[in-house]
């Protein structure tokens, strides 16, 4: 078989020969122009690559992603605390402020918040006023409408105060009674026609003060003879509950009739009750609440918070001494 090419199939050959070298010419061309556009844009891109670093360094500085990220954990806390409905609400309350807002910034109301801040940094040149001039104050109309407006903020707050105090559950009222509680221990219910304390507080150390002078005369006790009405532990009482013969008494006593006066002895209430014997054995008499506030430099209220039920007839029951009397 004859395999010599003949001239039309060379030329076909070199056809295609021709059509490969212009398609590598033209890829060449092609890697030639983007050669030339990359070394023209190597610059600029460094210059945009430094000039954007050194803008998020400044970001980064201030704080920026910081706060970006904070703003997601809000935005996270807020998606998985909260539902649409919740969102919603948030909305109207929002668009409810910005009303509120705005006619609070009108330009007449403006005017009047600056008025009254000049005259609060002009308060040191106010002159002072008494009660007759509070009243005769009143008499003015503006005075007047501005103590109206107050009572209606005053009757807004308190209604939201209470709607807050609903839907939390929560009562003021009763988170202070614990909390009294919690430093004073469990308290007897209050008898009809018993002393009332004062608003109880919590109680310092109980410091002795120098030695008292001799007690007031009007304190001297009753030198009636009295009966024994009960024995407890061996120990006569009389009919007011306190002990026949003062000196029958112990700690471990003294302890029994804290419990029966349902009263918690911590070293607080000890200290006021040693006082009470110290004072007692010096002087012969029972100390009255004046002179256990002197003895011990508790205030009267702080007395209270410690026995609340007549502190210086249960004080006395405590210590073993007789019923203190007092001044009229």
């Amino acid at each position: 078989m004859d395999t010599t090419p003949t001239r039309e199939g060379l030329e076909q050959v070199l056809a295609r020969l021709n059509a490969m070298d212009a398609r590598l010419a033209a890829m060449a061309e092609r890697q030639r122009r983007s050669d030339e556009l990359f070394e023209e844009m190597t610059p600029i891109l460094r210059e945009v690559l430094g000039a954007a670093s050194t803008r998020l360094e400044d970001l980064d500085k201030k704080g920026y992603f910081a706060f970006g990220r904070e703003l997601l954990g809000v935005a996270d806390r807020i998606v998985t605390g909260f539902g649409p409905e919740d969102v919603r609400q948030f909305g109207d309350a929002v668009v409810g402020i910005l009303r509120t807002v705005r006619a609070v910034t009108r330009p007449r109301i403006l005017e009047i918040a600056s008025e009254a801040s000049e005259v609060l940094e002009k308060a040191d040149q106010t002159e002072p006023i008494g009660i007759l001039g509070m009243v005769r104050a009143t008499g003015d109309v503006d005075v007047q409408q501005g103590m109206a407006v107050m009572m209606q903020v005053m009757r807004h707050f308190g209604r939201a105060a209470r709607a807050m105090r609903e839907e939390t559950g929560r009562d003021p009222a009763a988170e202070r009674k614990a909390r009294l509680a919690s430093v004073l221990g469990p308290r007897k219910k209050k008898v009809l026609g018993t002393e009332r304390p004062p608003e109880p507080r919590a109680t310092r150390a109980v410091e002795h003060s120098a030695p008292l002078g001799a007690p007031a005369s009007c304190a001297t006790p009753s030198t009636k003879e009295r009966t024994v009405a009960a024995v407890l532990d061996g120990v006569a009482f009389g009919a007011d509950g306190h002990l026949i013969d003062a000196a029958a008494w112990t700690a471990d006593l003294g302890a029994k009739l804290a419990a029966m006066q349902g009263v918690d002895l911590d070293e607080a209430r000890w200290t006021v009750v040693r006082f009470a014997r110290s004072d007692f054995e010096q002087t012969g008499v029972s100390p009255n609440i004046r002179r256990l506030t002197q003895g011990t430099r508790l205030a009267t209220k702080e007395i209270y918070a410690l026995f609340p039920k007549a502190p210086a007839r249960t004080i006395a029951k405590i210590a073993g001494i007789p019923k203190p009397a007092g001044c009229i």
